[in-house]
């Protein structure tokens, strides 16, 4: 049977007038926020609009010589044959990780450790420490990396039980380095910090961060050794010590558990008790070793949010009065949104920064995507051995590969106006729904930081002092006078 031609469909054409050749809005997502409309694009440009505004940007019916037009062009929200180039740097500025390799090092020199914390994430049954040949392996992918930056993070259990591992990498990461800007850092409960301990890491300029829960009674609830003693004055006089002598600040570090939310005050003065001028309330997730005991310190996204709407509260309040304290997560945050730079926080990069903002090494070379994934220790995030394969091809994983596309906030939530700053944890994603699909409005995670965007939005439209506030939040140098 002969088959017959259709008719190509006809379509209603104009020309378009010279007002609507000379510029274009870039699609963009809105939500209201308080009487405004919050407009952004994936490049990181975004607005305030009345509701008036929003209805000229929405029907495309902006004018080129009206002061809206000015004010949205100037905003990154509007784009011609001018700006367009600019408008693309400010986009590779903002997702500085989609252009470079791992900064992130993490190395686990050991398994061990000397508490027994309720809430770690990072218990293991296997006690295992890194032997030089594996560090030595660790220190060759550090510096087979095309990116100028990075990071040697030594971690553990706690790094300090295999000192001598320690010293190797310190030392001939200094050694070794001709090129990078390289910065070292240990985490550590600074438990056996002594003396000779404390000045090979001031002498070898290694960043110390120790974990501090708030006061000693919120500290010692789960931060214990084995016979039940808390392990809060072991820590602080040596932190004191490290301070006082090297002068060298410790970096501290909370972990908020259900019985910190009535503590949130104590939380914060503690911090500034110890001179602290940034801290981070993170959430526990529901990985690893916190499993175990989950109902006795776990909780919802919901309580979560309403600890951290008080703490965040409180400390703006106290920047009001003049003392500077910062949360990191809304700094981070703040940054990418005011500054449209890129931080490097791991989950709010897009897709998420597994394997190519971090990578972490084991004890027996093994290597994971991200601090979450050595935690589960689950085959399946397993990226290979690095006694075995180079960098290059670790990086270029099936599975890392999988996991960065279960990350792609596009596929997830495309039309949120916290679009071009949020990101996603594919790894706790999968472990608590397991599936690598995730129902991300079902993701404590999610809600938890489209709740921290929307505080941030709603405290610069209440009023100047917040926004001057954040302001300060985000530069790289900040008087604390």
């Amino acid at each position: 049977m002969q088959s017959q031609m259709k008719k190509p469909l006809s379509y209603n054409l104009r020309t378009p007038t010279a007002k609507e050749r000379s510029f274009t809005i870039i699609p963009f997502s809105q939500r209201p926020i308080k009487e405004s409309y919050l407009v952004s694009n994936m490049l990181g440009g975004w607005d305030f609009l009345t509701k008036e505004e929003f209805r000229i940007l929405n029907s495309f019916n902006l004018d080129r010589g009206s002061p809206l037009y000015a004010r949205l062009y100037e905003r990154g929200l509007v784009a011609d044959e001018h700006n367009i180039e600019s408008l693309m740097f400010g986009y590779r500025t903002l997702n500085t990780h989609l252009f470079s390799d791992t900064s992130l090092h993490i190395a686990v020199v050991t398994t061990r450790c000397n508490l027994q914390c309720t809430y770690c994430q990072s218990k293991s049954p296997q006690h295992r420490d890194m032997n030089i040949e594996v560090a030595s392996r660790v220190l060759k992918y550090l510096f087979e990396v095309r990116t100028p930056t990075v990071t040697l993070e030594l971690q553990g259990g706690e790094p300090l039980l295999n000192w001598k591992t320690v010293v190797f990498l310190v030392e001939h990461a200094r050694k070794f380095n001709k090129n990078k800007d390289l910065q070292l850092a240990l985490v550590s409960n600074c438990v056996l910090l002594d003396e000779a301990k404390m000045k090979f890491l001031a002498d070898s300029n290694v960043s110390l961060c120790c974990s501090l829960d708030g006061p000693q009674g919120l500290h010692d609830m789960y931060r214990r050794f084995p016979n039940g003693e808390g392990s809060y004055m072991h820590a602080t006089k040596n932190i004191k010590h490290f301070e006082k002598k090297f002068g060298r600040k410790v970096g501290l570090l909370p972990t908020i558990t259900k019985h910190s939310f009535g503590y949130f005050k104590e939380i914060i003065d503690e911090h500034l008790r110890w001179n602290q001028a940034d801290i981070a309330l993170r959430p526990v997730n529901q990985i690893g070793g916190a499993c175990a005991h989950w109902p006795a310190l776990g909780y919802s996204a919901e309580e979560f949010i309403v600890f951290y709407k008080n703490a965040m509260d409180y400390i703006l309040e106290l920047n009001k009065k003049g003392v500077f304290i910062r949360e990191r997560m809304a700094a981070f945050m703040l940054q990418k949104i005011l500054s449209r730079k890129d931080p490097g926080f791991v989950e709010l990069m897009n897709p998420c920064g597994a394997g190519r903002g971090q990578i972490v090494y084991m004890p027996d070379g093994s290597c994971y995507p991200c601090d979450e994934a050595r935690m589960v220790e689950d085959d399946l995030f397993c990226l290979g051995n690095i006694l075995q394969e180079d960098y290059d091809a670790v990086i270029r994983k099936d599975n890392l590969l999988h996991l960065l596309e279960s990350s792609v906030m596009n596929l997830w939530d495309y039309n949120s106006a916290f679009f071009p700053w949020t990101g996603t944890c594919p790894v706790v994603n999968y472990y608590t729904q397991k599936n690598f699909v995730p129902k991300i409005a079902c993701s404590p995670l999610h809600k938890i930081y489209n709740f921290q965007f929307q505080y941030l939005f709603e405290k610069m439209l209440e009023d100047k002092e917040n926004m001057n506030i954040f302001s300060k939040w985000i530069k790289k140098e900040v008087d604390h006078a």
